[in-house]
């Protein structure tokens, strides 16, 4: 009972981070700015490709390795100017440690160009002490298509 309480709480809080709010211009600053970055917890990793017209689904890999306890991990994705285009959240009890995630971008709301990925991992000790850390980012490109 604890454990789903629980689960449903962390699923709120990530809900919460994940969702966008008020648009206020080009976003500068990482979620994850200021978190140590843990190499050893796992990774994350964009794939590259064409940015294809009308809207498509696109495609990520997370493998993770997370320190004991319930775990949420916080996947965000910023396009070529800066701009945050997608996110995507996995929770203990519910997803995988790894797997394939998907996000859907508009070639008329972005731009072909470099994409950066990059992921948050939170993990409960059951005392309710959080440890909150940053996998290493990693960089993909989506190209124009051929026309």
């Amino acid at each position: 009972m604890l454990r789903s309480v629980h689960c449903a709480s962390v699923a709120a809080t990530v809900a919460a981070l994940v969702l966008p709010g008020p648009a206020t211009g080009v976003e500068r600053s990482a979620p994850v700015d200021g978190l140590t970055v843990h190499p050893e917890w796992g990774s994350v990793t964009g794939q590259g490709g064409f940015l294809q017209r009308g809207c498509r689904s696109y495609a990520y890999t997370y493998a993770i390795s997370p320190p004991p306890g319930i775990w949420a991990l916080e996947v965000f994705i910023r396009g070529p100017r800066l701009h945050s285009v997608a996110g995507g959240a996995f929770i203990d009890g519910y997803d995988p440690t790894s797997g394939t995630g998907h996000y859907t971008l508009c070639r008329n709301s972005t731009r072909h160009g470099r994409f950066t990925i990059w992921a948050k991992l939170s993990v409960d000790d059951g005392s309710g002490h959080v440890t909150q850390g940053a996998l290493p980012l990693d960089q993909f490109r989506l190209r124009r298509t051929h026309r």
